[in-house]
């Protein structure tokens, strides 16, 4: 979605939650970054916030006011999804990279996911769309493949480490179809150090 209307999200959800800045874990995390962001974050109409902290009531509080069902997206026709831990995966070390959200006068209004943590959450989640995002930041250069096969490694270690492996192979079997070997060589590296 566009800016403005994400920046909606983010203050109802702040305001639904009681989360002073709530963490975008989402494409949309891309927006720390630039204003100029790939087709696919401008076309969405979701916005992915992690808001753990709140507990599962403020999860289910924004699903419910802010959702998919909700009258705020049949009014609006965009919507919030509220998630916890037991939805996205991220790596090891996560928080203490997010990046803080400004609106126009200064003010932090949400933490972003570095790009990489955010491109790591997609890989691992192995959506189409997700192949989709992660090879528009790549042709874009916002994100590095060596940077990306790094973060991913910190999966490593944690519940989701088993899934590490497939979800490689099929973001190197999609991004194969577009470029080289040659260019997918940090992604072909990790995926033989893994097997």
């Amino acid at each position: 979605m566009r800016k403005e209307p994400f920046f909606d999200l983010i203050r109802r959800v702040s305001e639904l939650t009681g989360i002073e800045a709530p963490i975008i874990v989402g494409s949309h995390a891309i927006y720390v970054l630039t204003d100029q962001v790939p087709s696919i974050v401008r076309e969405s109409i979701e916005a992915d916030f992690l808001v753990a902290e709140g507990g599962i009531e403020a999860i289910r509080n924004v699903n419910h006011d802010l959702g998919v069902t909700s009258d705020f997206f049949d009014q609006s026709g965009y919507y919030a999804d509220g998630l916890g831990f037991a939805t996205v995966v991220l790596p090891r070390g996560w928080d203490g990279r997010l990046q803080p959200l400004k609106d126009v006068t200064g003010r932090v209004v949400a933490r972003c996911l570095e790009i990489h943590d955010s491109a790591v959450s997609k890989l691992m989640a192995g959506r189409d769309k997700d192949h989709v995002f992660l090879n528009e930041i790549l042709v874009s250069q916002l994100i590095s493949l060596e940077t990306l096969a790094e973060r991913a490694e910190l999966i490593l270690e944690t519940a989701h480490e088993d899934a590490l492996l497939p979800r490689l192979q099929k973001l190197f079997d999609y991004l194969h179809k577009r470029r080289t070997i040659a260019d997918l060589k940090p992604l072909s590296d990790l995926i033989n150090r893994l097997r």
